[in-house]
């Protein structure tokens, strides 16, 4: 995240703006000890030798690996 440079002087105005940047992006973090769901995106496990595998789970639940 990129925060624009403070104005040389304060600006209540650009304040509130920097702190919806902050807010917005802060809600895109994974907190800890907070449930993790992952909409759309993909849960990417890598192995010890490197390999990279896809996690998916299927309308049943039934939960499945891929390389990819």
């Amino acid at each position: 995240m990129r925060l624009p440079k403070p104005p040389n002087q304060y600006s209540a105005t650009i304040e509130g703006q920097r702190n919806l940047v902050i807010e917005k992006y802060d809600g895109l973090n994974h907190k800890k000890n907070r449930d993790v769901e992952i909409g759309d995106g993909r849960l990417i496990l890598k192995s010890p030798n490197g390999t990279r595998y896809q996690i998916t789970v299927s309308n049943a639940g039934v939960v499945g690996a891929s390389s990819i």
